[in-house]
């Protein structure tokens, strides 16, 4: 190195600014707020989800049918093992489709007074007279637990998954602990985590990959459970306050990636 160069490296280390990454977090978000965020959506990946497919801009390198995914943050789960899951608030939608696989339409909420203009076709969809498709939808809230770290999601059921979460619900509303009077009450949703896991399924319409819901622990036996409980109940206070934007579906969590033979009004 001839003499030059070693003292223009030397001036330049010298003047280099001394730089604070962490005293810098945050700037430039300033006017962000919790609305300014979509909830990202999981779902299990089916034959047809574009993350399997190597030739789609969505492709998730090692992504396989039977997998969770967050198609955000291209994420995958074993679907086998499953996810411990946190539900925080549950919501019934009835959600507007184009046919074929054509997109998202709108989200009609609570309201369910389309369904009266639809047709009932005979593979169970509810069809509105200018071709689109209405599905009732079960929403869920929910913060993923992986190594002590919770993640929001939204979760959402249709078709053939209603069933699920129809029983979901039951054990939610049905669980009972202690009280201090020494009787029983009924915990927050957000009491207890739930193990999903992807299972197949099929019927005479074809087959695919289905949720499978189990119990598992109160949040409280979690490690920083107590913390764990607090976040799930200021989430539940956001969502409630309006706080909260779920990321818009896509036809391939909760839209149309299974048969439609049970998606009449919950």
């Amino acid at each position: 190195m001839s003499n030059k160069l070693a003292k223009q490296q030397t001036k330049t280390l010298a003047t280099a600014p001394i730089l604070d990454l962490e005293a810098d977090s945050k700037l430039g978000q300033e006017q962000m707020s919790q609305k300014d965020f979509a909830i990202p959506n999981l779902t299990i990946l089916q034959d047809l989800s574009p993350q399997t497919k190597k030739q789609r801009p969505e492709f998730i390198k090692g992504a396989e049918v039977g997998q969770i995914c967050d198609p955000v943050a291209g994420e995958i789960f074993d679907g086998e093992k499953g996810i411990i899951i946190i539900p925080v608030h549950y919501r019934r939608a009835h959600i507007e489709w184009k046919p074929n696989r054509g997109g998202f339409v709108k989200d009609h909420g609570l309201d369910e007074t389309m369904l009266n203009r639809c047709v009932r076709t005979d593979d169970g969809k509810n069809v509105l007279p200018g071709g689109n498709i209405i599905n009732t939808t079960a929403e869920y809230f929910v913060l993923l637990v992986k190594d002590g770290v919770t993640s929001p999601y939204v979760l959402r059921m249709s078709g053939s998954q209603l069933k699920k979460s129809r029983r979901w619900n039951t054990m939610i509303n049905q669980l009972r602990v202690p009280s201090k009077d020494g009787g029983t009450f009924n915990p927050a949703m957000f009491y207890r985590t739930y193990l999903l896991a992807s299972v197949p399924e099929s019927n005479d319409k074809g087959s695919w990959m289905g949720w499978k819901i189990s119990p598992d622990k109160n949040v409280l036996e979690l490690e920083g459970g107590a913390n764990i409980y607090v976040a799930a109940r200021e989430f539940h206070k956001q969502i409630k306050d309006g706080l909260v934007v779920a990321q818009a579906p896509t036809d391939h969590d909760g839209g149309t990636t299974t048969p439609e033979d049970d998606s009449a009004a919950m």
